[in-house]
C-alpha cells in the first residue's frame, strides 16, 4: 500500500511550517537547480507530479507556460495547491504517481520535485511520464540523495556543534528505508544513482544533466548552518529528453 504521509495531520503541519518559513533545502538548493534545467516554458504544457501545494506552478505561470496538470496523493496538498491558485491554465487532481493515468505526448515538460523516492516501483512511473512527453520533450527531476537514502542514519556527532562525517553503508542493497521526520515511520525507497540514470534511459530519455546542487551563495549569507550541504550532496537532479528515435 502506498504511504499518503503528507495527509497525516503532524506531519502536514510541521511541514507547512517548515515551507513558510522557507528554512530547508527546497529555495536553497532545490529549486534553483530544477529551474536551471527548465526550457523556455512561454506556450508549453507543463506536468508536475508530486505538485504538494502548488508553489511550482506559480513559476510556471509566471514564464508564460500554457497549461499546467498538477497531481499529488495528498488531498490535503492539493486542496492547498486549490486554494492558492486560481487560473483557468491551471488544473491539480488527487492520484498517486504511480496511478494516474497520463494521456500520451500530451505534455512539453514533466517535473517532479523530490517525490520519486516515495515510490516502490521506479520503472513504470519513469516509463509513464517518458510517453506523456511529446518528442523532445524533458523530464527534470529531483530526489533525496542516494548518499543520504543509503542508510539514513545522519550526521555522526559527538554532539550538535560537532558534525564529524556523514556514514554511507548498504549502497547497494535497494528497498524500503524508514525515516523520523516530524513524524516516526515515513517510508522511503533508496536506489541507487545507477538506477535513477538507467531507468531514464530504459525509457527513451536522453540524460542531459546530472546535478549535486550545492546551497547557492546568498542563501549561505543567510542560514550559514546551510555549510553542512557542502560536505555530502542532499539532492541529486536528473534531467533527460524524449528521444525522437530509439
Amino acid at each position: 500500500m502506498k504511504q499518503n504521509i503528507y495527509d497525516d495531520p503532524d506531519f502536514f503541519s510541521g511541514y507547512m511550517a517548515l515551507r513558510a518559513g522557507e528554512s530547508g533545502l527546497n529555495v536553497s538548493i532545490e529549486e534553483p537547480a530544477v529551474r536551471d534545467l527548465l526550457p523556455e516554458l512561454d506556450g508549453l504544457d507543463i506536468l508536475d507530479l508530486g505538485c504538494g501545494f502548488g508553489k511550482f506552478a506559480r513559476h510556471c505561470l509566471d514564464q508564460g507556460a500554457g497549461r499546467f496538470v498538477g497531481f499529488d496523493i495528498s488531498e490535503k496538498m492539493i486542496a492547498e495547491a486549490k486554494r492558492r491558485n486560481q487560473d483557468k491554465r491551471l488544473s491539480f487532481h488527487v492520484g498517486a504517481v504511480e496511478d494516474v493515468e497520463i494521456e500520451e505526448a500530451s505534455f512539453d515538460v514533466a517535473v517532479s520535485s523530490m517525490c520519486l523516492h516515495y515510490v516502490k516501483d521506479l520503472g513504470p512511473v519513469i516509463q509513464k511520464i517518458a510517453a506523456a512527453l511529446r518528442p523532445n520533450g524533458r523530464l527534470i527531476f529531483s530526489v533525496e540523495h542516494p548518499i543520504c537514502t543509503s542508510l539514513l542514519a545522519g550526521w555522526y556527532s559527538l554532539d550538535e556543534s560537532h558534525k564529524l562525517h556523514w556514514p554511507i553503508d548498504r549502497y547497494f542493497e535497494e528497498g524500503v528505508r524508514h525515516a523520523n521526520w516530524f513524524v516516526a515511520g515515513v517510508i522511503k525507497y533508496h536506489r541507487t544513482v545507477e538506477t535513477y540514470v538507467n531507468a531514464m534511459a530504459s525509457a527513451g530519455l536522453s540524460i542531459q544533466k546530472l546535478s549535486e546542487p550545492r546551497p547557492t551563495k546568498a542563501a549561505m549569507l543567510a542560514q550559514p548552518s546551510l555549510d553542512e550541504h557542502m560536505r555530502r550532496p542532499p539532492i541529486l537532479v536528473l534531467a533527460g529528453d524524449k528521444r525522437t528515435c530509439r
